[in-house]
């Protein structure tokens, strides 16, 4: 027993330092350049560049620069490590509502790093993280559970559902690890295989856990029959784009991007970008390479991450989803556009399809969405984004949905969706309200560098 025990306290130590890792330049609310300078400058190693570009945005209060300034005094950069000033920068920036700082602080007293080790503390900071929507914080409230702390073990599958719904693939593992095995829950197989599934299919899990769900899904498998195992991963597909299909051997697919942050993010179609052997954006003529950080293949969203960031980032606008009839604008590269860099803009507007037309999670729109769109923005008027163009309505994955009687429909990834992927992921965004009115010639040089032709080069 004891034996299991510790084997589980170092796995969640492992995943909690895997997690820690993950958030590094991952956090929301800071659209400044003065911080995106310091986060890059943190990144390679210039602790003194990071230092100079963080003193004014700490005169100034922001809550993404303290954290960034625990981080620095805690890893020791430009000076010896003090994890005790790291937790005054950690609290300076959970007063202001900073998640990454939340679980940083829960971390440290998990570990008395700097501070009194106390799980009742950590608690308090990871509810404080969850009740932000964190899918880490509620995770690591449920793996402490497991481990008999911070409450009785049969509270655990309760954190780890909601760790699921927030959209945590670990979470999502060791349910299905409880149900194989039948701890605290019935034994089910069936339910054990779907999380597997399912945690594969959020690409997010930690790095160390791979070979772990791995061992999960085909023990799972194994100890159902065939034909159920089949219908779940048919149930596992449904609602989602179908699997992208590499191009054949010297050939490659084309897409659209556009930036989201001036560290180097960049947001598309899951189906544009997964199943390549080599994923570039095309940025003043030359090639860029393009690494896949995490995707929602039912939201059919992947983001991605420049080895190169580029100055700017496309503002999204503030609110939520777009009511029927409003003026949009979507942006891409369809075509040949994608090898001549000449970027397409098309009109229309937002409009709602009768129920049972489409999915229910698309917004309909009336521009005209061709091949090589996929993946681009959906802008307002003011060219704040809006959306994330998804498809168009003679696609055979939209005809399969709407019929054949619904004409010069295009699809698009809503506001809301769009930005709860982002926060899911800490991804600093800057929104602003749309209080301006471009003409199209305006908003295709507001787009120019930001809107970026994908490539996806065949697998070798």
């Amino acid at each position: 027993m004891t034996g299991r025990s510790n084997s589980r306290r170092r796995g969640r130590a492992a995943i909690c330092r895997a997690a820690l890792a993950m958030w590094l330049g991952l956090f929301p609310g800071a659209a400044l350049a003065d911080f995106d300078d310091a986060l890059r400058a943190y990144e390679r190693g210039d602790a003194a560049t990071a230092l100079r570009e963080l003193r004014p945005l700490l005169k100034s209060g922001s809550p993404a620069a303290a954290w960034l300034m625990g981080r620095l005094r805690e890893t020791g950069r430009g000076g010896t490590g003090d994890a005790a000033e790291a937790a005054v920068w950690y609290r300076k920036a959970a007063a202001g509502g900073n998640v990454p700082a939340m679980l940083a602080l829960a971390e440290l007293h998990l570990r008395g790093r700097g501070v009194p080790q106390s799980d009742a503390r950590a608690g308090e900071w990871l509810k404080k993280a969850a009740a932000k929507g964190s899918a880490q914080g509620l995770f690591l409230l449920g793996l402490l559970r497991l481990d008999g702390r911070l409450g009785p073990a049969s509270d655990a599958p309760a954190y780890l559902r909601r760790a699921v719904a927030a959209g945590s693939g670990d979470a999502a593992m060791v349910l299905g690890e409880l149900y194989l095995t039948g701890r605290i829950v019935a034994q089910n197989p069936a339910e054990a295989y779907r999380l597997a599934l399912a945690a594969a299919a959020s690409g997010r899990v930690a790095p160390g856990a791979a070979a772990r769900l791995t061992a999960l899904t085909r023990a799972a498998e194994k100890e159902l029959p065939p034909a159920q195992a089949q219908s779940l991963r048919a149930k596992a597909g449904s609602g989602k784009p179908p699997a992208p299909v590499p191009p054949p051997a010297g050939k490659l697919r084309t897409g659209t991007g556009f930036v989201v942050s001036r560290v180097g993010h960049v947001l598309t179609n899951a189906h544009v970008a997964q199943g390549c052997g080599r994923l570039e954006a095309v940025i003043d003529g030359r090639p860029v390479a393009a690494t896949l950080v995490r995707f929602d293949a039912g939201l059919d969203l992947a983001l991605l991450r420049l080895a190169v960031a580029p100055s700017r980032a496309l503002t999204f606008r503030e609110g939520s989803d777009l009511p029927p009839g409003t003026p949009v604008f979507a942006a891409g590269y369809p075509g040949d556009a994608a090898r001549t860099g000449q970027l397409r803009l098309t009109s229309g507007r937002t409009r709602e399809l009768a129920a049972g037309a489409g999915n229910a999670k698309d917004m309909a729109v009336s521009a005209e969405v061709l091949p090589g769109n996929s993946g681009g923005p959906l802008l307002d008027a003011g060219g704040r984004v809006a959306g994330v163009v998804r498809a168009r309505r003679d696609t055979a994955a939209v005809r399969e949905q709407v019929g054949a009687g619904v004409a010069d429909v295009g699809f698009a990834v809503p506001l809301g969706a769009v930005k709860a992927f982002l926060a899911q992921g800490q991804i600093p965004i800057a929104t602003a309200p749309t209080s301006r009115t471009l003409d199209a010639s305006a908003l295709e040089r507001e787009l120019s560098g930001v809107v970026i032709p994908l490539v996806c080069r065949a697998q070798r």
